[in-house]
């Protein structure tokens, strides 16, 4: 039987399916779009938490996709950080092995075969507008489909999965012999459960439903998230980190191979593996560099929440 690996829903933090790009460069903003101005130009991210054990400390930052096309990431913190640092930990993933499915596939049908008639006519709609004619989309996955209109809406407005931060981190690493420590998880497999299908078959085209619904909005917001990141304007970034936890969480259990236990039981795994992570570095580093997306570190519930919680010294961003 056939295994195939895929990042976790709630983890997703960058376009999954650039196979399916339609060659366009078109960065126009779309009609209903405020149009805002992206910054440009160097600049500087978010500060940076602290955490603390003693002498060792723990140094996290928040990375956030997409970023401003054009901006040029450059921390004089966080490069006298890892120029400072034991080690450097990321980047991180999660992944999940599923038995005896393409995951982002439909396994009954094209999506015209599978949506409602008025809903599949509304994605053809804004797939010609932001994707293009792409026969081969409608072998996707409804909740697939969102991803990918959601992504490629992004672009078109300006934004950028360019992985700059990481680019850079690896120059900066290198130029100090700093060694990085990817943080790569891999659970399952999982069966996809016949008991639940049907409900995570609703919960799919749920989810694209809703994605068209608010893509304007998201766009909107998208915009000025990208920019609050690239100006390391906390106040406007904790405004939208739940939202984007929220997002995430909805997309987890919109698959159709998981139950909302299931994604429930693997969420908690993937976040005990990489607090344990965390707090072996503590103990062995006297100084540790973390790179982790930005709505797992401080939402609610996040990475920073539970190391103060446990007991550690924690330091907000100045």
């Amino acid at each position: 039987m056939s295994v195939y690996s895929i990042v976790l829903a709630w983890l997703l933090q960058a376009a999954l399916f650039d196979a399916h790009a339609s060659g366009t460069d078109d960065s126009s903003t779309p009609v209903g779009v405020p149009e805002e101005v992206l910054v440009l130009g160097e600049q500087p991210g978010p500060g940076l938490w602290k955490v603390s054990k003693g002498s060792h400390t723990l140094w996290i930052l928040g990375t956030y996709v997409p970023t401003p096309r054009g901006m040029v990431w450059r921390s004089k913190q966080v490069e006298a950080v890892i120029a400072a640092s034991d080690e450097v930990l990321g980047p991180y993933s999660a992944s999940l092995r599923v038995k005896g499915a393409k995951p982002y596939q439909s396994q009954r049908g094209k999506l015209k075969d599978v949506l409602p008639r008025k809903v599949h006519a509304r994605w053809r709609s804004l797939r010609d507008k932001y994707i293009g004619d792409d026969p081969e989309t409608e072998k996707l996955l409804p909740t697939a489909a969102a991803l990918l209109l959601r992504s490629r809406a992004f672009e078109r407005i300006g934004l950028s999965y360019a992985d700059d931060v990481w680019r850079r981190i690896y120059e900066v690493a290198g130029a100090h012999a700093v060694a990085i420590r990817a943080l790569q998880y891999e659970m399952g497999p999982v069966t996809p459960d016949k008991n639940s299908s049907r409900r995570s078959r609703e919960n799919s085209i749920k989810y694209l439903v809703e994605t068209m619904d608010r893509l304007e909005t998201d766009m909107t917001q998208a915009r000025a998230r990208a920019n609050a990141w690239a100006t390391g304007d906390m106040a406007v970034l904790e405004t939208l980190i739940e939202a984007d936890a929220s997002y995430a969480q909805s997309l987890a259990y919109s698959w159709p191979f998981l139950g909302q236990e299931q994604a429930t039981q693997l969420q908690l795994e993937a976040e005990n593996k990489l607090l344990s992570a965390l707090e072996r570095a503590l103990n062995r580093n006297e100084t540790t560099l973390v790179v982790l997306p930005i709505h797992i570190v401080s939402r609610g519930k996040g990475v920073v929440a539970s190391l103060r919680a446990a007991g550690y010294g924690v330091e907000d961003p100045r």
